[in-house]
C-alpha cells in the first residue's frame, strides 16, 4: 500500500506503520548524514550541587535505553497521541529552505541580535548560509496561533522533565533522550525563569545524525538583550559539547506576541566563536577558534540540516502546544 508521508496518522495504526511514516517524512524534509565527530562528546553527567537536591532532575539514560521511537510503555502513555500527529512545515518556510542558501547579507548579524525583537527584524525570516570564515547561520520562523509566550516558557520547563516521552513528542523520530542538571557557577536570582541556569543534555538528530549535545540556558541579558517587551519571551542558549569543553553555537528563540498568538523567531549562529562552557576548559576553545578549525569541525551542510530540524520540531510543537497546556498547564513545572 502506498502511503502519503505527510498524512496525519492515528493511534489506531500499527506502531511499525507510524514509525515508517515518520522515517519517510523525515527523509523527505531533512537531509541526514553521519554526525561529525567534533559534535559528539562524552556521555552527559549530572553534577551534584546543593541546588540539585531541591528537586529531582531528569537523569541520563544508559545508551542501551536510547530509542528514537516509542517504547511499549510509552505507546500506552496519554502523551503518545502527540507523537503520532505529524505536522508538515508551512509552505512558505519549506519553499525558503528548499531555495538553497541565502546570501550572508540577508542574515541577522550577531552584533544586531537584539533586533530580533523588532516589529520587522533585519535579515531573512527563513534560510541558512555558510560564511567565508567557515561559520554558519540559520533562521526559521514559526507561527504559534492561539498560544502565548508564557506557554512556550512553560514548555521549556515541563516539556523536558520527569519523562522522556515529553521530549520525544516534540520531534517524533528525531528526539531520543534528555537529561538535565544545574549549570555550574550560575548565580540564581529570585525573579529568574525556571529554565535559566539549567544545562540540558539532549540526544537528538539535528540533521547530522544522532548527537549528544549540551544546552546552557542563560538570561537574555547575557546575550545583550535589554528589557523584554511585555508579552514576549526570549530563550537564549549556549550550545556545545556535553563535557563543556567547547561552545560552538549561540541560539535564540524569540516569541513575539501578536493578536493571533505569537511568532517564534529562531536564530542560530554556528561556530561564530568557540568558547569554553561553564565548568569547561578554555584551552580547547582557544585552539579551535580560527577559520581553519571552523571549516574542519563544522560539516558544510550543518546549517541546512539544522534549519530543517528546527522548522520540523517547532511546527510540530505549534500544532499542539495550546492543547497540551490546556491538559497539563496546571501541573507544577
Amino acid at each position: 500500500m502506498k502511503l502519503d508521508p505527510v498524512e496525519r496518522w492515528s493511534p489506531e495504526m500499527s506502531h511499525e506503520e507510524a514509525s515508517w511514516r515518520v522515517r519517510l517524512t523525515r527523509r523527505r524534509f531533512v537531509s541526514s548524514a553521519l554526525a561529525a565527530p567534533a559534535l559528539l562528546g562524552a556521555a552527559a553527567t549530572a553534577p551534584t550541587t546543593a541546588r540539585a537536591a531541591e528537586r529531582a532532575y531528569l537523569q541520563p539514560q544508559p545508551e542501551a535505553d536510547w530509542h528514537a521511537y516509542l517504547t511499549e510503555t510509552e505507546r500506552r502513555h496519554p502523551l503518545a497521541k502527540y507523537w503520532y500527529r505529524f505536522t508538515p512545515i508551512a509552505d512558505d518556510v519549506r519553499s525558503a529552505l528548499e531555495a538553497g542558501p541565502i546570501h550572508p547579507d540577508d542574515m541577522l548579524p550577531w552584533e544586531a541580535r537584539a533586533q530580533i525583537a523588532d516589529a520587522s527584524p533585519p535579515g531573512a525570516a527563513n534560510g541558512w548560509c555558510v560564511l567565508p570564515d567557515g561559520s554558519q547561520y540559520v533562521a526559521v520562523q514559526t507561527r504559534f496561533s492561539g498560544c502565548t509566550a508564557s506557554m512556550l516558557d512553560w514548555w521549556f520547563v515541563w516539556g523536558q522533565r520527569e519523562e522522556i516521552i515529553r521530549y520525544k513528542i516534540w520531534s517524533p523520530g528525531a528526539h531520543v533522550s534528555m537529561s538535565e542538571s544545574p549549570t555550574p557557577g550560575f548565580q540564581h536570582r529570585p525573579d529568574d525563569k525556571p529554565f535559566w541556569g539549567l544545562s540540558r543534555f539532549p540526544v537528538e538528530d539535528v540533521g547530522l545524525g544522532v548527537a549528544r549535545l549540551r544546552l546552557d540556558f542563560v538570561r537574555p541579558e547575557a546575550f545583550g538583550f535589554g528589557a523584554i517587551r511585555n508579552g514576549d519571551s526570549a530563550v537564549c542558549v549556549r550550545v556545545g559539547l556535553p563535557n563543556g569543553r567547547l561552545k560552538h553555537t549561540d541560539m535564540v528563540h524569540y516569541a513575539r506576541a501578536d493578536e493571533d498568538g505569537f511568532e517564534l523567531r529562531s536564530r542560530f549562529w554556528m561556530a561564530r566563536d568557540f568558547e569554553a562552557m561553564a565548568g569547561g576548559w578554555p584551552i580547547a576553545a582557544a585552539v579551535a577558534d580560527n577559520s581553519f578549525m571552523k571549516r574542519r569541525l563544522l560539516p558544510q551542510h550543518a546549517a541546512r540540516g539544522l534549519a530543517w530540524h528546527c522548522a520540523t520540531e517547532y511546527h510540530h510543537l505549534a500544532s499542539f502546544l495550546a492543547e497540551l497546556y490546556g491538559e497539563y498547564g496546571q501541573d507544577p513545572p
